[in-house]
């Protein structure tokens, strides 16, 4: 039986007159706009960031090369006032404007942007978003190859050479497998040329002889002098006359592998944000440069002021470009991991905007409201699954898992908003797009023959399985409905717990879960941002899973013209090789536009490809559903679009819930 709004109201009046005082008492004077951003953001880096609430303030406080429109969320000119595209579509020069400053007066310029974007690809700073650069020439030899390098001489080059020691009569093809999964060996040879090592990386069958174990080892140290070699030759170049560089101070050049048809989104994007040098690098500055008392910004607003558990207030910013475009002087962002309380900061008036923020049993009614607005969304809830231990490093315990759940109580009985099940990972709404069929549906019997296959019939032997999720009420019902549905399905033991955001973060990344609640939101209009981030290693990835075949599709699709030559490789790894030996022959040959655009099919393709094997073949993930982007907007606020107005006068829905502040303004 669902509470009134008026009941829920009274009961904490008491609660919420406290939140207001102390609201009420920690600022002089009361924002223009003021909305929830849910939980407190872990950090402002914008090369560390990688939520939500931290994307809402680095958002506004910086800019990069492009920005989005309010109202089409198309990319324009950001500290970029314009830009060129080579004729094949691979590279990209920028030309900055005169005008564009950092809070503290100096100007933005294009080695700002070769500092920023050289620093997120440095593996000493540890950005999980680095790989989002990777399409850029040199970028992963930059990033990856000098850790590839020790890997093949040490951790490799040492467990090959114990199994030559113990195998006088050779190995089997499955403990050469074994071997090069351990210690990931396909990703560092991804990028070989060499034939026999490509076909040693393929086999898995029969055995290999002692003479072929000592010619792969001999080979592979042959592959590292060759990473090396790039290696530096990408240390020496990029940033200064390849991949990206900056021939004067207003111009700033990008040289892509391949066409990337959503590159201008990923320079509106926070990992490619420009930020300080001077400050950053700074004596005392490491790890807490992006406090207000420090912090230097080039965005639309500066960052006032950040008070735990009370609010995060921006200021428009008076050295900004296009000061004159920001309609509101103060903005209050106010952290809240409970869905009450936020909303009742909004029915009490105490703030403009709530998205998402609300308790789910109250969506019906709430969705009776003038102010009330739904629309779809391209986010996907999921689970990670760890892979990298028992019982989830068995696939088949995993598929069981995803068979376990039945998703259409959870979006009809525990949401109520208009989700929609998801079984497969990218969500609809993908320009020319076609998601593979799913392995995955609701089916407890193939369930329960998969764990017993496994040796766990019944849930025998299984250990009990911890389910986190981030403090938050709407994850601690989904966790509780999807451990009570293991139980009576798999009998399997099952527990939820919870950790507030930071803590929750730091889990996941060291690995120390289970199952572990996720949420993406495509942070580009194109499937390959919620594919890429599944690769060996992948900085989002955090689930120890890891394919050869996966990363070859999702590598190939990134760079199809470097790929077409690997066209056996390719075949040897798809469902459906006649079509895809069609596209390759298509898109092969002189550049031509029909060459291009056979590329851009194929790209699709192979991405299709990557993520059937996620969904009916290893199974690293348990999509739930997908989001509706859903909130409440008081109707006195202007400038801010559920819905975006496009330049033809059809409206779309806001895919990615995306809202510039610049443009936001409340009106009386």
């Amino acid at each position: 039986m669902y509470r009134t709004l008026l009941g829920i109201v009274g009961c904490l009046m008491g609660a919420l007159f406290l939140v207001g005082m102390t609201f009420s008492a920690s600022v002089e004077e009361e924002a223009d706009f003021r909305f929830v951003n849910g939980t407190e953001p872990r950090n402002l880096d914008p090369h560390l960031a990688t939520g939500e609430p931290e994307g809402r303030v680095l958002l506004n406080i910086f800019e990069g090369l492009m920005r989005l429109d309010a109202k089409t969320l198309r990319p324009i000119g950001g500290v970029a006032k314009n830009h060129e595209l080579s004729e094949d579509e691979t590279r990209y020069t920028f030309h900055l404007r005169d005008n564009a400053r950092w809070s503290d007066g100096r100007p933005v310029t294009a080695h700002d942007f070769v500092y920023s974007w050289k620093r997120i690809l440095d593996p000493k700073i540890g950005g999980q978003y680095a790989y989002i650069l990777h399409g850029i020439v040199d970028a992963r030899a930059f990033n990856t190859f000098g850790g590839y390098v020790k890997a093949l001489r040490g951790e490799i080059r040492e467990a090959l050479t114990q199994l030559i020691a113990k195998s006088p009569d050779g190995a089997s093809a499955r403990d050469w497998q074994k071997l090069l999964a351990d210690t990931h060996a396909h990703s560092a040879l991804e990028q070989t040329k060499d034939s026999v090592i490509a076909k040693r990386l393929a086999q898995r069958e029969g055995r290999l002889s002692r003479a072929e174990l000592e010619d792969a080892l001999r080979r592979f140290l042959e592959q590292a002098k060759e990473l090396e070699r790039r290696h530096q030759a990408a240390l020496r170049h990029f940033g200064k006359d390849r991949g990206i560089y900056a021939p004067d101070d207003h111009t700033f050049v990008v040289e892509l592998e391949a066409p990337l048809p959503y590159f201008l989104e990923i320079t509106t994007f926070y990992p490619t944000l420009p930020v300080p040098r001077w400050v950053v690098e700074a004596p005392g500055n490491a790890n807490d440069w992006f406090l207000p008392r420090k912090i230097v910004t080039n965005g639309a607003f500066t960052f006032k002021s950040w008070k735990v558990n009370d609010r995060i207030r921006l200021e428009k910013s008076q050295s900004y470009w296009a000061r004159d475009e920001t309609r509101s002087n103060v903005i209050d962002l106010f952290p809240s991991d409970s869905v009450t309380t936020a909303l009742n900061l909004y029915l009490t008036g105490q703030v403009d905007w709530l998205p998402k923020e609300y308790p789910e049993d109250l969506a019906p009614r709430l969705k009776q409201r003038s102010d009330f607005y739904a629309v779809p969304g391209m986010v996907v809830y999921f689970y990670r699954l760890n892979c990298s231990r028992p019982p989830f490093n068995d696939k088949r315990v995993r598929e069981a898992i995803n068979l376990a759940i039945d998703r259409t109580v959870i979006t009809r009985s525990v949401l109520g908003r208009g989700e929609l099940p998801a079984y497969h990972l990218v969500p609809p709404g993908m320009p020319g797009y076609q998601p593979p069929k799913s392995g995955i549906r609701f089916d407890v019997e193939r369930a329960r023959r998969l764990l017993a296959e496994a040796g766990h019939a019944d849930g025998k032997g299984l250990p009990e399985i911890g389910i986190l999720y981030n403090t938050f009420e709407a994850h601690k019902k989904i966790a509780e409905v999807i451990a009570d549905q293991l139980k009576r399905h798999l009998n399997l033991k099952v527990s939820a717990y919870n950790q507030e955001w930071q803590s929750y973060l730091a889990t996941v990344r060291d690995g120390n879960y289970d199952m572990a609640r996720a949420g993406w939101i495509g942070d580009y209009r194109d499937p390959n941002t919620f594919l890429d981030m599944w690769v060996t290693n992948g900085g989002n990835n955090e689930t120890g899973f890891a394919s050869p075949e996966y990363d070859l599709l999702v590598r190939a699709a990134g760079n199809i013209p470097g790929y077409l030559e690997r066209r056996e490789a390719i075949l040897r790894v798809v469902h459906d090789r006649e079509a895809t030996a069609k596209l390759i022959e298509a898109a092969s040959g002189a550049e031509s536009p029909a060459r291009r655009q056979a590329r851009a099919k194929l790209r699709l393709a192979l991405l299709g490809e990557a993520e059937r094997m996620l969904v009916n073949e290893e199974f690293p993930i348990v999509p739930i559903y997908f989001y509706v982007n859903s909130g409440m907007l008081s109707p006195k606020v202007k400038g801010l679009y559920p819905m975006l107005e496009m330049p033809d006068g059809s409206k779309v829905p806001n895919l990615q819930a995306h809202h510039p502040l610049y443009a936001v303004e409340k009106q009386d």
